[in-house]
């Protein structure tokens, strides 16, 4: 890989925000020009393209990447980082900067990131940099072939995974929040608990009916769910979050706890620190969930990248300022 220098990349999704991205480009363009300096815009056209400029990106040694997009254009930069420089430090690759313009908000969120535009664009000029941790997968594609991704907020299977399913047309109509809550029941009043074996840093735990398993980095997934409300983002450690087998009325009696973080004590939640989570399904095509899409199916390995991702982040005054505000 080329050495790291100074320019900075602006990555444009211009879908994200259900097409508002794509309708503000050339103001954003020129305001985040105006605040950060020359930049260079790549907008994408299609699903994975983020993927394929950020891989680019690290080839021709981009110093930091502008994020004007939601969770999922972030995910799929991370994954093109990250497969560009499997083997390398978080310093070789570029650092990344959010701007409040996708749906769902979950990473920056853990981040206590602004939600305004000029705030958000404060904390990328102030140069402070956070390491994070990502994660990597290996699971099965549509055709069932094994394959490898990457994550930098979570990955789950069960309900999460039925959800995501359900949720893209709706989101677009009612928005990301509502859409993934009328997603969540639509998924619960079908829902059939799982058979898996769920296996934690190589030691089977679990081996019974499960509604959900979630590998967290972040606090947060489906539009503000506070569905790991003790997950740390630099602490090396995914936290994995096991429901064992609900039933439909107590799934839906429990969704607000969910939702306030508050799910942790029913005796049916167990959540555990880990480097690796192994599902393991005992029959059928059990559908996955990686940062809000779906991308394939079960068995699925999970394992932490402690330190793999530079961020720009609020210090903590400015986190709880904006705490205090949400």
């Amino acid at each position: 890989m080329a050495n790291v220098s100074q320019e900075t990349l602006l990555i444009l999704n211009p879908a994200s925000a259900g097409g508002a991205t794509g309708r503000r480009a050339r103001k954003l363009c020129a305001r985040v020009e105006a605040r950060l300096g020359s930049l260079r815009v790549e907008m994408t056209r299609g699903p994975r393209d983020a993927e394929r400029i950020a891989r680019e990106a690290c080839a021709t040694g981009v110093g930091r990447i502008v994020i004007a997009g939601g969770d999922g254009t972030t995910s799929e930069i991370v994954a093109g980082l990250l497969a560009a420089t499997p083997h390398g430090e978080a310093g070789s690759r570029p650092v990344l900067g959010l701007l409040p313009l996708g749906s769902g908000w979950d990473l920056a969120r853990s981040l206590g990131l602004p939600r305004d535009l000029e705030g958000a664009l404060d904390v990328i000029e102030s140069a402070r940099v956070r390491c994070i941790d990502a994660g990597r997968t290996e699971y099965r594609d549509s055709s069932g072939a094994s394959c490898q991704g990457y994550f930098v907020n979570e990955a789950s299977a069960g309900l999460s995974g039925a959800t995501v399913r359900l949720v893209g047309r709706t989101s677009r109509r009612i928005g990301p929040r509502a859409g993934f809550l009328a997603g969540a029941v639509a998924a619960i009043l079908s829902h059939r608990p799982i058979e898996l074996a769920v296996e934690i840093d190589g030691e089977r735990l679990y081996e019974e009916p499960i509604s959900m398993v979630v590998a967290a980095n972040g606090c947060y997934f489906g539009a503000g769910m506070r569905v790991a409300p003790d997950a740390v983002l630099d602490d090396g450690l995914l936290e994995v979050l096991v429901v064992r087998g609900l039933s439909i009325p107590r799934l839906l009696a429990n969704l607000p706890a969910f939702y306030l973080g508050r799910h942790l004590s029913h005796p049916r939640v167990s959540r555990h620190a880990a480097r690796r989570l192994t599902l393991i399904p005992k029959e059928g095509n059990v559908p996955l969930e990686v940062d809000g899409e779906a991308p394939g199916t079960l068995p699925l390995s999970a394992e932490i990248l402690a330190g793999a991702l530079r961020v720009f982040a609020p210090g903590a005054a400015d986190m709880r300022r904006e705490a205090a505000t949400t």
